[in-house]
């Protein structure tokens, strides 16, 4: 779904207006190898979240599950409880914009944020990536004067990302196919993949899919999986009590000699050296 490099993560919190005015904050986050970052907890002030890369699921305080995905944004509700839980072997790559207690309340009764829909899946606006980057450097060095004047550019960001690209009903297809796709390759590795069955079930053409998957991830259906096998195994290595051997039997690999070698071959080393310690 969105291609390209990814920034740097950061964060970044500044508070606007007279007087300490309101916090408002923006930043990129890397979680690859998290579980989980919020459990059962209530944030003080209303932030929303899109998810760039990876997987995971969002409980609200009822109980209610929803999956996570790239695209998927998801809003963290001043004092309600909720919790996120991350796939660690998906890459998670997530952007969020924290809102002042006024910006909120107008979203909110603006209809544009909704405690009823804490996730929401929408077709993203183009550049959405770059405008939280070129927001982040404006929170980073701007004048206060200058961030006052951001101020409907934090609104519009904010809608952007609960609202999406308008009229991108094919998008959105294409990001929801997607997010199946990959959360089939990043699923069991133990598994044999039929991505032509896949396709021929979802109404797609293989080499359509394929050239799709390519322009939007920028990577082929097979090396995005074996990404995310490695991802899971740099994961797994950093576990002291995971041998060499069972940490290939666990992904899938015929032999540790066959896991070793691609791991070298994509990594640059061989398992054993990139256990820490080494």
């Amino acid at each position: 779904m969105f291609s390209g490099n990814f920034p740097e993560p950061f964060i970044v919190f500044r508070s606007i207006g007279v007087r300490g005015g309101e916090r408002f904050g923006v930043g990129a986050m890397d979680k690859s190898g998290m579980t989980g970052d919020y459990i059962d907890r209530a944030h003080p002030a209303y932030v929303v979240v899109v998810l760039f890369r990876g997987s995971g699921r969002y409980i609200d305080g009822a109980g209610n599950e929803y999956p996570l995905g790239p695209g998927s944004c998801f809003q963290r509700f001043r004092n309600c409880r909720h919790s996120t839980l991350i796939d660690p072997a998906s890459g998670w790559y997530e952007c969020f914009l924290e809102l002042g207690e006024s910006a909120a309340r107008l979203l909110e009764n603006c209809g544009v944020a909704d405690p009823v829909r804490p996730v929401v899946r929408t077709a993203p606006a183009p550049g959405l990536m770059e405008r939280f980057r070129s927001l982040g450097e404006c929170f980073n060095s701007a004048p206060d004067s200058e961030l006052v004047r951001r101020l409907p550019e934090i609104l519009e960001l904010a809608q952007l990302c609960l609202i999406g690209n308008p009229g991108g009903g094919r998008r959105d297809r294409i990001g929801r196919m997607l997010e199946q796709a990959c959360a089939l390759l990043g699923g069991d590795f133990r598994r044999e993949i039929d991505l032509d069955d896949f396709c021929r079930r979802h109404g797609w053409g293989y080499e359509n899919f394929r050239k799709v998957f390519r322009e939007e991830l920028g990577i082929s259906p097979y090396r995005y999986r074996i990404r995310r096998r490695l991802d899971a195994a740099c994961a797994l290595l950093a576990e002291p009590g995971c041998s060499i051997r069972d940490i290939a039997e666990q992904l899938g690999y015929s032999s540790p000699y066959e896991f070793s070698a691609q791991f070298k071959r994509y990594l640059g080393c061989a398992p054993s050296a990139y256990r820490p310690g080494h």
